[in-house]
């Protein structure tokens, strides 16, 4: 896997997504992530670091193919809805108030499973 698209295209493989159903988690055209694959296109910075961290590879190699550092799937099932629903709904965790809503909402679902 020499480019950054057929890293991008094997990540989707492994996790047996179609690209449909990939670009709606990230919020993008079924034809903007083929141009991606295809390296017809390159993703933004923000993208390029939301599509390393859904399928928790790092930037650099998903960029450049070097230093891969696949950490297993160890997050908590708590950790793993959140994640999900922030790629889902394009949630900028960036924004300090985006990020102290998010949180109060989780807390008030966590704490009626309890």
């Amino acid at each position: 896997m020499h480019t950054f698209g057929e890293r991008l295209a094997y990540l989707r493989y492994r996790k047996d997504m179609s690209q449909e159903e990939f670009a709606k988690r990230l919020n993008i055209g079924k034809s903007t992530l083929g141009m991606y694959e295809t390296n017809k296109r390159e993703p933004g910075h923000e993208m390029t670091a939301q599509i390393a961290a859904y399928f928790e590879v790092s930037v650099d190699w998903l960029t450049t193919g070097k230093e891969f550092k696949h950490r297993p799937m160890s997050a908590t099932r708590e950790e793993m809805i959140i994640k999900d629903l922030v790629a889902r709904y394009n949630i900028n965790l960036a924004n300090q108030r985006t990020r102290e809503k998010l949180e109060t909402i989780i807390q008030l679902v966590f704490d009626e499973l309890q």
